[in-house]
Formats: C-alpha cells, structure tokens, sequence
C-alpha cells in the first residue's frame, strides 16, 4: 500500500506547514530510476525546477526540498513588462530513442553514411565489423512530444552542401550530397571550382582579461568543421539537440526566428533580479562612450537588460532609446568615412571590411571589430536591427556556413570574372602570372605573397586549381583575419552559435537588418531607363 501510495504521488507535492514568516519547504518523492547525482524535475505552484538526487537518497525516498523565492513584483518603468511576472522554465530533460538501420549497399568498415532518423538528417559511421545489408542501432535524443513518432528513412535531395547530426559526438557536421542523395564520398585531392568549399573554424581560447576570450581563425574545408548542437548555461544544458532539431523542421522564417528569441529572452537571458545595466553615453560623444561601456562588460553581462540613457536628456528608455542606440552605433561604424567597411563593389548597400583599416583608423582598430561584433550580437539576442548590410560570405562566416568560389562574385565581381577566365585559356602560363596579389592600400600598391614564395612560382594549367584556392582563401578571409576573428569573438560572447544552426544566411540578415526601405519616387525621379519596354 505504501508503494502504490508513492507511486500515486510521483512528481506531486505535498505542503508541509511551516513557522509563520518561514519560506515553505516541500516534500517529493524520488521518480523510479533516478541516481545519486541525477537531476530530475519537479512543479511547484506552476514553477517548473530541475531537483539533483541527494547522495543518500534512492528513487522511492521522499525528499524535501526548498524552492527559490518566487520573484516579487516591481512596477518600476526600468523592468520589462514581460519580466514582471515571469518565471524562466528550465527544459526538460530529453527522452533517449534507440534507432535501427540496415547497412546501405556499397558502405564499408568505418565509412560515414547520411539519413534521416525522426525527420534529422544524422550522419553514422558504420562499425569495423560490420559490411552492408547488416543492422546496426545508435541512440538519439528527442522531445518528449515526439516519443511515440519515431521514423527512419532515407532522404532524396538535390545535390549540394547539407548539414546532418554526427551521432559519435552529437555535433553538426556538414557534409557533400551527390545527386542520389548519398553522401560524396569522392574526396576532392584538388581544389574545384564547382565543389569545393570551406567553412571557418573558430577555437575559442581564454585570454589574459577574463572579460574577453581570444580565438584562432582557420579556414578549413567544410566537412572538417563541426559545432555543438546543445547550449549550456552555468554548466548546466539549457537547449538541448531535440528542440533545435525540431526547430530546423519549422517551416517558416517567422517560426524560427520567434523560437530564437523566446530561447534568448526565457532561458538565456539574465533576470532583471539577478542584475541588469544601465548604458549612459553623451550623443556628442556616442561612439567612444558606448565602446568605454561595451567593452568594459564581462560575456555574462552581455545577456542582461540594458537600460539607455543620453546624458543630458529627458527620457525613460521604454524601448524607443534602445532602438536608437543600435541605429546611431552601427551607422557610425559601417560609416566608410570611419574607415573599417568599405562598400562592395557589387552592391553600395553591402559593406565588407576595410583590409587597410588598421591604416584607415589610426586608432586600435580591432577594438572597433569587437565591439561592433558584440553590438550585433546583442541586437540579434534582444530582437534589435543593425544599420549596415554586409556581403554575403560574411553572414556564411557568421552562420559557419561552406563558402565557394562564387561567393568571391559578390565580393569582387571584376577580380572574380578575371580568375574565371582563365579556366578558359589554353596555355595560361603565357598570361605571365604568379602567385601573388596587388593590394591598394590608400593609393599605395602592396604585393602579397598568396603562398610562401609566392612571387617566385608561376601560374602554370598545372597549378591552376591551386592559384584560384589560394585567392579564394585570401579574398574571403586571410587579408582580413584579424578583423573577422575579433567581429566574430564579440558575437559570440553574446549568442550561442548552435542556435543560429537553424537560419540559411538570408534569413540571417534579414533577422539582424530587416528589410531595406525604398523611396520608390526619388527612385524614379533619378532613373534613366534605354531600351524598349
């Protein structure tokens, strides 16, 4: 009768008076198969916490536990209405599923193979020990909503770049998908222009301020990059695989980016209790005040409630001079007068970064990078704009998405069209090239050496492939390293990368600039049309 009696009560709780003025402690019993260590989670009043099992304690125990505070109520202007009344919801923990697959026709010992495992495309490699038309099973985590639908199949798509679950370390992978849908596994020796592609490869390293972490940027080819696919706050998992997986399933741009902010503003956002920051900057002054603040936060401040105020100013920042102060900051830094963007020669409208700015602003010019990296970063936790519209590959180098040789056409459409006829010339060592590149500096032309003696090695049909790789590389990233590495290193001291994973580079921009607008009369009035209708 007593076990049937806990049973009853499993996960319910009972109050247990207490002293008057006394918070009130409560009493649960441990669920069947929980462990000393183990976390499981409890309601209390409609406030979901997760509960770690004590050492002593085994499933069946009761245990009493005593609930943080719930949050008082403020009507200060300063705290968000949303924040008033609410309470962060911790996940809950996911459920395990055991998959089984057949082996595919033609996939050996310790090959990769792709395919779909409750609507996710996993990437599994097959045991040493076992060949084709065997079964072999894996485990992957899923939402509790989805335990009872479990499907397994293969998947036909188009060929291209796709990114999948690597089941030995439950990270994203990219991989290759040939026409069939199967994985390619030709590996490409040598670069090709309508193949290959590569993805940066951020390591995250501590530095000397324990505000700010320092990193090494590398460009590697795009199956060799991985990220998480798990978000941990405090040490403990926050978003877990399932929930971004299915968030890869939403359909729409607006559905993902509404679970996007819902995880910020819930789950990682700081709780206006637990601290909050009041930014006061002089708008003569805007850009050096806000990067005197800015930088002087550690990362966990980067993810409480900012509160605005222009010195000198009447006003209560309900929201309007949050707005302008992301407008005002990023104008000034994509300002090309500033010196650190430059407009594409494509699109005016996309910036890409200067490589002489270090020249350009005399100034420490990679304190603006990541100041502006965590800038943008903290629009896109809050739901904020930027004004400035980057080139393409930038928001690929955000997303660590694959770039290929055509992103060099909206970076560089003229040096683009130049290397893309050679590919056309029968003999190109007659064009008298070497692998090096002229760069303009100010009006000052500087040779760079795309290879280690670069200036001594002629572009012949044999190596070919390898003076178009080495200008990929150095247009897309190497000339401007240490600028990308501190933009990048600013937005992620803000946002999880495995949260972008859900976002292609469209909709990236689009969530951080918004649509553009335009004047379609002055449009009108300052276009000359030639040629019949």
């Amino acid at each position: 009768q007593q076990h049937q009696q806990q049973q009853q009560q499993q996960n319910q709780f009972q109050q247990q008076p207490n002293p008057p003025a006394q918070q009130q402690t409560y009493m649960v019993t441990v669920p069947a198969g929980i462990r000393p260590g183990m976390q499981f989670a409890v309601d209390v009043e409609g406030q979901r916490m997760m509960v770690t099992c004590p050492a002593n304690v085994q499933a069946g125990m009761n245990l009493r536990i005593l609930p943080p505070p719930a949050p008082t109520q403020s009507t200060s202007l300063d705290r968000p209405p949303e924040q008033q009344n609410s309470v962060s919801t911790p996940p809950r923990p996911p459920l395990m599923q055991m998959f089984e697959v057949v082996v595919p026709a033609g996939v050996r010992p310790n090959q990769q193979f792709s395919l779909l495992a409750n609507g996710q495309r996993v990437l599994v490699t097959c045991p040493p020990n076992v060949g084709p038309g065997r079964k072999i099973r894996f485990q992957l985590p899923i939402s509790h909503n989805d335990a009872s639908t479990v499907q397994l199949s293969y998947e036909k798509i188009k060929d291209g770049w796709t990114r999948t679950i690597r089941v030995t370390d439950m990270k994203f992978q990219w991989v290759r998908m040939d026409e069939n849908g199967e994985i390619d596994v030709v590996t490409q020796e040598r670069f090709d222009v309508k193949h290959s592609a590569y993805t940066r490869k951020l390591h995250f390293l501590e530095g000397n301020d324990p505000r700010m972490r320092t990193g090494k940027l590398s460009l590697v080819t795009a199956n060799e990059s991985s990220v998480d696919s798990s978000v941990e706050r405090n040490g403990r998992e926050v978003v877990g695989y399932w929930e971004i997986a299915a968030a890869h399933q939403r359909g729409s741009y607006e559905e993902k980016s509404a679970w996007f902010q819902e995880i910020c503003i819930k789950r990682l956002r700081v709780e206006w209790s637990e601290g909050h920051m009041r930014m006061n900057v002089r708008r003569a002054h805007l850009l050096h005040d806000s990067i005197d603040a800015v930088m002087s936060l550690g990362r966990e401040d980067m993810r409480k409630i900012w509160r605005f105020e222009f010195i000198g100013e009447t006003g209560v920042d309900a929201g309007g001079l949050a707005r302008e102060w992301f407008q005002l900051v990023t104008e000034a830094c994509f300002d090309p007068d500033m010196g650190l963007w430059l407009s594409s020669s494509t699109n005016q409208m996309a910036m890409r970064i200067n490589p002489a700015s270090e020249i350009s602003c005399p100034e420490d010019h990679l304190i603006y990078f990541r100041f502006l990296g965590r800038v943008m970063g903290k629009a896109l936790f809050d739901g904020q704009l930027v004004s400035g519209h980057m080139v393409r590959h930038m928001y690929k180098h955000i997303l660590g998405w694959p770039i290929t040789f055509d992103d060099l056409e909206l970076a560089d459409e003229e040096y683009y069209n130049s290397l893309s006829s050679l590919l056309k010339v029968d003999d190109v060592g007659a064009m008298c090239l070497d692998f090096t590149f002229t760069e303009d500096a100010l009006g000052t032309n500087k040779v760079v050496e795309l290879m280690e003696g670069g200036s001594n090695v002629d572009v012949t049909n044999e190596n070919l492939p390898e003076f178009l790789q080495s200008n990929l590389k150095y247009h897309l990233m190497d000339r401007v390293k240490p600028q990308l590495t501190e933009l990048l290193l600013g937005f992620y001291d803000v946002v999880p990368e495995p949260l972008l994973t859900i976002f292609d580079f469209q909709e990236l921009e689009l969530l951080m600039c918004g649509l553009p607008t335009i004047d379609i009369d002055d449009w009108m009035k300052y276009t000359i049309y030639q040629g019949e209708y």
